[in-house]
């Protein structure tokens, strides 16, 4: 449970074909009583160490007591299911970030079939 910067929803497909841009946005809720700065982070799992991470180009907002900030990012898919696993941090008046919550969504790799119509070819994902 977090205590001030609550991940309420990663927005993500549920699988994405190898190779492919994948958007995600992670909906972070203030639930302190004041203004704080809240960043988000993220990598993918799926074998590599160190886990290879998520861009985020705005990984950072001041967000108003119970207001919901949607961040951003990107990342291109592997040739493997992964798991996508966010992070969520708050700045404290000591100058430091602080972790504070994390969560995850799994998402399958989509096959890809080549089709071939009246000599013209597509590619689709299943």
């Amino acid at each position: 449970m977090a205590l001030y910067a609550d991940i309420v929803e990663i927005v993500a497909p549920d699988r994405a074909a190898p190779g492919s841009r994948v958007d995600v946005t992670v909906r972070v809720t203030n639930l302190h009583s004041d203004v704080i700065s809240i960043m988000a982070g993220g990598a993918l799992e799926f074998g590599l160490v160190p886990w290879p991470g998520i861009v985020f180009p705005d990984y950072w907002a001041n967000v108003t007591p119970g207001e919901t900030w949607s961040c951003a990012g990107w990342f291109i898919m592997p040739e493997r299911a992964v798991t996508v696993h966010v992070y969520s941090y708050w700045y404290g008046s000591d100058g430091l970030w602080h972790f504070d919550d994390e969560d995850t969504k799994a998402m399958a790799l989509t096959e890809l079939r080549y089709e071939f119509d009246i000599g013209t070819p597509a590619v689709s994902a299943a």
